[in-house]
């Protein structure tokens, strides 16, 4: 299992994950039952494959955080199915992405996170799509770009979106075309109502390597105004 730590300035740890990479037996055993069930109800081997090793990563990560065993982990899951560690560890909060065979892992100590990532590719149906998920304002901004562009522009876009959605953990109950999340990569804070009560989450979007794009969105825990300056940085392109 091939597992790399991301370095960037921001407040919580990233790890990009080879999920063609075979987990060492060890670390298979380490997944519950359950995970090894639904493993195993995947159409295509390769896809169970790749399932379990990101399991597995996130297993081993969880327990270099708390001292926990990988295998007596235990979680729980939330009304719209986002995970978290039961009854250990509170105020440690993670999240996984994975597109094909690269995996995204985020470990955050006290703010909800959410991460998100995709490869690259041709997105002709990008305008379609963000008829649907994108503000009027992303739309304007995908609809001037040359189609190469348009397709980097609105996957940096979707994944911000996935990120912020994932931190919330609110699934897709949220009416994506009210939510400004920017569509050239800059870090910023976005805000959401949620019931009468504002939430402001940093979103930004990273590189964890050639080809792929992805991002990371955190929760300010009190729901205050915050900004976009625990990123450190714009842009964020991570190196090992």
């Amino acid at each position: 299992m091939s597992v790399r730590r991301l370095s960037w300035p921001g407040p919580c740890l990233i790890w990009q994950v080879d999920l063609d990479s075979p987990p060492n037996p060890e670390s298979l055993a380490s997944l519950s039952p359950a995970e090894q069930e639904r493993a195993a109800r995947f159409v295509f081997a390769r896809d169970g494959a790749r399932y379990r090793a990101a399991h597995a990563a996130l297993r081993q990560l969880l327990a270099d955080e708390t001292g926990i065993a990988a295998q007596r982990l235990e979680f729980a899951f939330g009304e719209f199915g986002k995970p978290a560690l039961a009854r250990s560890a509170p105020g440690l909060h993670f999240n996984l992405s994975h597109s094909r065979s690269m995996g995204l892992i985020a470990i955050s100590h006290g703010a909800e996170v959410g991460v998100d990532v995709e490869l690259q590719r041709p997105m002709p149906d990008a305008l379609e799509l963000a008829a649907s998920y994108f503000t009027p304002h992303e739309i304007d901004t995908l609809q001037a770009l040359p189609p190469g562009a348009r397709d980097h522009a609105f996957l940096v876009g979707w994944t911000r979106k996935e990120a912020f959605l994932k931190a919330l953990g609110l699934g897709i109950s949220v009416d994506l075309r009210t939510v400004d999340v920017g569509l050239d990569g800059a870090a910023r804070s976005v805000a959401y109502m949620a019931g009468d009560r504002r939430r402001t989450l940093r979103v930004a979007a990273i590189v964890p390597a050639p080809g792929a794009v992805g991002a990371v969105a955190l929760l300010d825990a009190d729901g205050a105004d915050g900004d976009a300056g625990a990123f450190g940085t714009a842009s964020l392109e991570f190196s090992s």
